[in-house]
């Protein structure tokens, strides 16, 4: 008997030590380079389609490329919320140790190779490779002026009092936050290398050898783009989109907004179907309605009431709408929705009763969109939007489309919104129609064939 109990002692002793060298090896081989297959370990996606590519190229000419020791942990690349293969960063690690971060911009049909030995970005990537326990934190967008996007990612670690293996729970350490930021000028497309915080073009092609990029007449160099028409056709005509756009009609009149929200859901026999849901109105404001926005959210569409006693009613897009279109748009991106399927629908009624759709697509791939628009941002754009309507009101007597047509594009260039498109289907018709606009801002109306 004390022999079996001496045995099976030896055994959990045994058991123990492989159980803790497990979990000894999980914690630190993740910062261990690997040339196995790309498995992202990244907190947020990531344009992994852009991150292989670049494995490839640097593979078929790491020896050209690898300017330092260490090997780049591909598993850690981040794209940095750039889904159009431009952009990767990947920490470059010698000794579980990362000595320098890798960054690897797209130019035309070029990749470029950059070392860089910014401390923020090494203690960033060593943090989010060793922590044992870790979380991401929202992502922050900053464009303070029309050509400078910058794009901060943040992670929470915790760091045990005293370097153990405490838990977040036990009270015996704290969570640290490290941030990681690039920035990309966007109108300054000539620049080989990052576009530094003040926009200036650093680590230029004398630092870096360009490499041919595979299926380098991809999203940066398109083929002739599709019709939008074909697209706005199609969207209109969608029997849950028509359907709602119908209802909606029918609610003009009524003394609040009512609006449906969009988004698909994935059946058991992986169908995917379009759901509507009723935007609820808001308490205060017979102009503002609450829209519920969710990870499969393509679209919303809504009212514009009609008002008396010399009320202006502005019977198109106004900048609180067109942030909500933009809002959709960046959680498109978040959860890979393919961007040509987001649109803002708004229904409203002329004097003479005909009833008016207007609809907005984008045709852009996402990487000249601003964030989305504080609320002291918005009262500021609504009280100029206010001030143009009622002075066009008050000098025409009446609000045109032609007028609430140019409105509606002055709006986007405030914004600083790019590649949006509008279109209008007039009356029960079902003719979809293109606005365009000449170079002073004046829009004309043309079929969709």
């Amino acid at each position: 008997m004390r022999k079996k109990i001496i045995l099976w002692l030896s055994f959990v002793v045994a058991l123990s030590f492989i159980l803790h060298s497990c979990i000894h090896d999980d914690v630190y081989s993740t910062s261990e380079p690997s040339n196995n297959e790309y498995q992202s370990k990244s907190l947020w996606k990531e344009d992994e389609k852009y991150i292989k590519n670049v494995i490839q190229v640097y593979r078929e000419n790491e020896t050209n490329i690898k300017k330092i020791n260490g090997t780049p942990l591909w598993d850690y690349a981040t794209t940095m919320d750039r889904f159009d293969e431009s952009f990767l960063m990947v920490p470059v690690v010698e000794n579980k140790k990362v000595v320098s971060v890798l960054q690897v911009p797209r130019h035309g049909k070029n990749v470029y190779f950059i070392y860089t030995n910014e401390v923020n970005d090494i203690t960033f990537f060593q943090n989010i490779i060793s922590a044992r326990t870790k979380k991401a934190l929202s992502n922050e967008a900053n464009n303070e002026t029309s050509k400078l996007v910058c794009t901060t990612r943040a992670v929470s670690v915790w760091l045990p009092n005293g370097g153990g293996d405490s838990n977040p729970g036990s009270g015996q350490g704290t969570w640290s936050t490290y941030h990681v930021t690039t920035c990309k000028n966007v109108q300054q497309e000539g620049c080989v290398g990052i576009v530094g915080p003040d926009g200036e073009c650093t680590g230029g092609g004398g630092d870096s050898d360009p490499y041919p990029y595979p299926g380098g007449d991809g999203p940066q160099d398109p083929q002739e783009p599709e019709d939008p028409c074909i697209q706005a056709k199609n969207i209109f005509n969608n029997t849950a989109v028509k359907s709602r756009y119908d209802v909606l009609k029918s609610k003009v009149s009524d003394p609040n907004e009512t609006g449906y929200g969009f988004k698909t859901v994935a059946a058991a026999n992986l169908t995917i179907t379009t759901q509507t849901s009723l935007l609820n109105p808001d308490a205060t404001n017979p102009d503002k309605m609450k829209v519920g926005i969710y990870p499969t959210t393509f679209s919303y569409s809504h009212t514009h009431i009609n008002k008396s006693n010399g009320n202006v009613s502005v019977k198109i897009f106004s900048p609180a709408d067109i942030n909500t279109f933009l809002i959709i748009l960046h959680n498109a991106i978040a959860n890979n929705t393919p961007l040509d399927t987001v649109f803002g629908g708004m229904v409203a009624s002329d004097p003479d009763t005909i009833f008016n759709t207007y609809q907005i697509q984008y045709t852009g791939n996402g990487t000249n969109l601003p964030p989305e628009f504080t609320k002291d941002q918005l009262d500021i754009l609504r009280n100029w939007y206010a001030k143009n309507a009622q002075e066009i009101q008050t000098e025409t007597g009446e609000l045109s489309h032609t007028d609430m047509q140019k409105l509606f594009n002055e709006t986007l260039k405030k914004m600083n919104l790019n590649d949006i498109v509008l279109f209008k289907i007039e009356g029960n018709s079902n003719t979809v129609k293109k606005v365009d606009y000449n170079e002073y801002g004046s829009p004309t109306e043309n079929n969709c064939s």
